[in-house]
């Protein structure tokens, strides 16, 4: 889909590495960035036309319902998208 328009899809799909946070060393966010910059490269994308799906901030949290509906759409979004990135550099969880 994205890439009849010209443009790049990634999903990231990261480990939490705490109880209460997903990334409060913030290392996977810097290997979530690396990955993407790559990925831009490599397809030839500029961010104006690429789009980011990460799991924890693209599910909404604090409503069952629509965090439910959201969860159950996943195959959809990955069946769209150019790339699944699974993110797990090596850190240790903060609990």
């Amino acid at each position: 889909f994205f890439a009849i328009f010209k443009r790049l899809g990634v999903f990231f799909s990261h480990q939490w590495t705490s109880f209460t946070k997903p990334d409060p060393s913030g290392l996977q966010l810097a290997a979530m960035k690396s990955s993407l910059r790559e990925l831009m490269h490599e397809h030839k994308c500029t961010e104006a036309n690429t789009y980011v799906w990460v799991d924890y901030s693209s599910i909404p949290q604090v409503n069952a319902t629509q965090k439910m509906a959201a969860i159950l759409s996943l195959p959809v979004y990955v069946s769209l998208l150019n790339a699944f990135v699974i993110v797990a550099p090596d850190v240790v969880h903060a609990d």
